[in-house]
């Protein structure tokens, strides 16, 4: 005997995308197959989050970016119900608004869409990965630190494009149930296991929404109802809700339930991926367990991290380009990116040893002969250690002579090799050092150092009465950069960071040269922003406007340097 109809015709809303229509026409499948003789309408829908596709999701998120048109519309009555993708709806309802049906889960996991098959092992050095997902982003980094990350927007189709087709990306992270909807799973060149990236709350199910005092369609909706489903959801959504955090938020967390027990696994994480919170439990009531699980996080930080994202995060949605080789840029991505700004990495130099390493060999072999050895730079420290190990000599073969390092970077580096250096300067230059040495006069000084180094330290030690040896150790060359190293460019950057004279003239020499200087009117659009003075000389006599100078010539003086100019602009 067929069951009457609580009402004759049904009006879903969509939105329009391929993926939107598919998980809609699923939703049609299963309420026919339970309603006989229902006769569904689709009503299609453009959100700001498909309209708005320049901008990084994070810098224009908030509640109901892909849900809030859909949600208006149900309200006015112009429509019946409305289906999401679950991980894309607020953790509360609007007024009015209920969560009529929660229908089977497809596959949880996320994959890694990569060109020429490549894994997340073997992606090379400094690869990029387009992802707009905070959560992706945090967990990627946290494996690969070495990776870059770029804001990615568009369909499915279109992500995929932008990897494989216009080779703009390296790789780019999708939802496993996207793509297996799409009949697209045959791009994946891997699979990423909970393990290795947790899925965003509510990943992989579909909720159909409608009026809470609609009763005729809360009836039908009952029928495509997966108990199920909904239990392992809540518990993930729950623990979502108590840290107060929206979809975009750098949470994840997936449920199983096993007869009446139900698993949680959830994280909470810094969009740098360098602090990780993560909580497991099992119980039998998922809301309970959900609550229980995010005290746990926030008993380890996960309140502070998610307050530096809201409020502490000065930078936020800013593009920032480093132009610093790749294995020194680590440090300087975490930072920006904790303060909440897009880090776009750009080397425009390499470090490669001298091809000629005979006399650093000779000096090794007479060190006891210097009383002093400078290092001015993180790279020469690690330079001269590779050759002093390559020669059979260890830490202790510096005792009995004096190091100098330039700077607390190129100090930490020579304390990571067991050295601790007898004298840093205040100030982070060269000239400092002839300063703070003291009576120098007929002592031998040996000074490892780039082959562009200036000889303004060692005239100075020699105007002093010194006998010094410099070593050009170390050569900076220009780094290759394709169209697609540059293509981010196009999409508008803030500021353009250089940390020393050679980044300046190669990327302004590498952009001149890639497709008759397309790029350049990015560069010069851009904020200028430079370590110190004599990198600002080098970018003016380029053409470029440098708009601010690090009073300290670090790192943390060039972030500095920018809190202050966004904060007084």
């Amino acid at each position: 005997m067929t069951k009457p109809l609580p009402k004759p015709t049904l009006i879903l809303g969509t939105r329009t995308s391929t993926l939107a229509r598919w998980q809609t026409d699923r939703v049609i499948a299963l309420l026919q197959a339970a309603w006989p003789g229902l006769v569904c309408e689709i009503r299609p829908f453009q959100t700001q989050g498909d309209k708005i596709l320049d901008k990084p999701l994070p810098q224009i998120g908030g509640k109901g970016l892909f849900t809030a048109e859909l949600e208006a519309a149900l309200l006015a009555g112009e429509i019946d119900s409305a289906v999401h993708s679950l991980k894309d709806l607020p953790t509360d309802n609007p007024p009015g608004l209920t969560i009529g049906a929660i229908t089977d889960r497809a596959d949880v996991r996320d994959g890694l869409v990569a060109r020429d098959g490549l894994t997340l092992a073997t992606l090379p050095a400094g690869a990029l990965v387009g992802t707009s997902s905070v959560r992706r982003q945090a967990q990627l980094l946290a494996h690969r630190p070495d990776l870059r990350v770029a804001s990615i927007r568009g369909n499915v189709e279109t992500r995929l494009r932008k990897v494989l087709e216009d080779h703009l990306y390296d790789a780019t992270i999708l939802a496993a149930a996207g793509l297996e909807r799409l009949g697209l799973t045959h791009h994946v060149t891997e699979w990423l296991e909970p393990g290795t990236m947790l899925p965003a709350p509510g990943q992989g199910a579909l909720a159909v929404q409608c009026r809470s005092d609609d009763q005729a369609t809360l009836t039908l909706l009952a029928a495509i109802e997966d108990a199920g489903v909904r239990t392992a959801v809540t518990a993930e959504r729950t623990f979502l809700n108590q840290l107060e955090s929206g979809c975009s938020a750098p949470v994840g967390a997936v449920a199983t339930v096993t007869d009446s027990t139900i698993h949680l696994s959830a994280l909470v994480a810094a969009p740098s991926g360098q602090q990780l919170i993560q909580v497991q439990g099992q119980g039998t009531e998922p809301q309970q367990l959900g609550q229980q699980l995010a005290q746990q996080a926030k008993k380890q930080g996960a309140e502070q991290i998610l307050a530096r994202l809201q409020t502490g995060r000065p930078l936020r949605g800013k593009r920032i380009v480093i132009t610093r080789p790749l294995h020194q840029a680590r440090d300087f991505h975490n930072m920006l990116v904790d303060l909440g700004a897009q880090s776009l990495l750009l080397p425009a130099i390499r470090i490669e040893p001298a091809a000629d390493m005979a006399p650093l060999q000779e000096a090794l072999h007479n060190l006891a002969n210097y009383s002093w050895l400078i290092f001015t730079s993180v790279n020469g420290v690690e330079i001269f250690w590779q050759e002093l190990v390559k020669q059979g000599y260890g830490a202790n073969y510096l005792q009995g002579i004096q190091v100098a390092a330039v700077g607390e970077k190129t100090a930490v580096a020579l304390q990571a090799h067991a050295i601790t250096p007898n004298f840093v300067p205040d100030l982070f230059v060269g000239e400092a050092i002839a300063a703070g040495l003291g009576d120098v006069a007929g002592q031998r000084i040996l000074l490892p150092v780039a082959a562009l180094a200036r000889e303004t330290l060692p005239d100075l030690l020699t105007a002093q009465g010194a006998e010094v040896t410099r070593l050009d150790i170390y050569e900076t060359l220009p780094a290759p950069l394709s169209l697609m190293d540059l293509a981010p460019l196009a999409d508008g950057v803030d500021v353009i960071t250089f940390t020393s004279s050679s980044t300046v003239t190669n990327l302004v020499t590498a952009v001149s040269a890639v497709e008759n200087g397309r790029f350049l009117p990015y560069l010069q659009a851009a904020t200028i922003a430079c370590i110190g003075p004599k990198t600002a000389v080098t970018a003016r006599d380029l053409g470029l406007t440098v708009d601010l100078v690090a009073e300290e010539h670090t790192v943390e003086g060039l972030i500095e340097a920018m809190l202050t100019y966004f904060r007084d602009a």
